[in-house]
């Protein structure tokens, strides 16, 4: 961490209508104002100087009071979007070319949620893997095909562009942000004040609410069979003949509800349902292996260190209660 900081960095967080409050209030407190305890790591003046923007004026009532003009991004060294609730609505034209620009100029883009739609709509995220809330990883993979959507992930580094997942998972992000400016020490005191975990690696997967929203009623019912029966020999041929359809059928009506493959998303339930058993009982990984549909203690730890990038006991010191 460095003791003698220079001019403070300027973070830009870019706040939308119909923005997540959670998306733009973690900023704040990790690259904002902060207690005299924790601006204690850095002696002299504080390392961040964060903003507010939006295309849309402080005055109306769509975004807080004390956000400013798009144009404070043109010296921004960090650019920040974060969510907003309904995706599906287009950003602002003039944002996606101000987005652009920060880009082309050097600034280090990050995203938080639903924020990853504006960073795809200026082109930063062509070519690259980036995440966002698994609720919306279809939409952003289908408006978007050249992205590669890592839906399971808590958040994604590509080439200097950082997305992230769902809200919880912004923290993280912005965690790793600071730890890579300052270190590990300032990321640990950071995380105390929030009072969230050190470090949870961006590797690690979203918890994926077991029904996903979506109006087929036919996959709705496969999936509620799939989770009654997690803990049974499970492969697309036996999911297909419970639900009366074609295994093409399947996947591709499958996919358009969860955004992922069938096989995928029963791994990733069976991972959640293991995270689950790990953080509240003292089950042995055996007994986890089985009631979680693995089969074996060796396959759990395959599949779980694959999709969390940490192994199932260490996960265990982490997170259990």
């Amino acid at each position: 961490m460095d003791s003698n900081p220079k001019d403070p960095a300027k973070v830009v967080v870019v706040v939308q209508p119909g923005y997540v409050l959670l998306d733009v209030a973690v900023p704040q407190q990790v690259f904002g104002r902060w207690p005299d305890w924790v601006t204690a790591c850095w002696p002299g003046s504080a390392p961040y100087e964060l903003t507010l923007v939006s295309a849309v004026p402080a005055e109306n009532s769509l975004v807080p009071r004390e956000v400013e003009p798009l144009d404070r991004l043109d010296t921004a060294d960090t650019v920040i979007v974060a969510g907003v609730q309904d995706p599906t609505e287009s950003p602002d034209a003039e944002l996606v070319e101000r987005l652009r620009d920060a880009y082309n100029r050097g600034s280090r883009m990050v995203s938080i949620c639903t924020g990853a739609f504006a960073l795809a709509a200026a082109g930063i995220l062509d070519g690259r893997s980036a995440t966002t809330h698994w609720r919306w990883a279809g939409l952003l993979r289908d408006r978007h095909p050249s992205v590669t959507v890592r839906e399971a992930e808590l958040y994604v580094e590509d080439a200097g562009v950082f997305t992230s997942a769902g809200v919880l998972a912004g923290t993280d992000l912005c965690l790793h942000l600071l730890r890579l400016d300052h270190g590990q020490a300032a990321a640990n005191t950071m995380a105390r004040f929030l009072v969230s975990p050190p470090h949870r690696e961006g590797g690690q997967a979203q918890f994926i609410e077991h029904i996903p929203p979506g109006g087929d009623s036919e996959i709705t019912d496969v999936i509620t069979w799939i989770l009654e029966h997690l803990d049974e020999p499970l492969t697309l041929e036996s999911v297909s003949r419970h639900s009366h359809m074609s295994t093409r059928t399947l996947r591709r009506r499958f996919r358009a509800v969860t955004g992922t493959s069938v096989m995928n998303w029963v791994a990733m339930q069976r991972v959640a349902c293991a995270r689950e058993l790990l953080e509240t009982t003292r089950l042995g990984i055996d007994d986890i292996a089985h009631r979680c549909g693995f089969g074996s203690a060796e396959s759990l730890r395959i599949h779980f260190t694959a999709m969390t990038r940490t192994s199932p006991s260490s996960y265990r010191r982490t997170f259990a209660s």
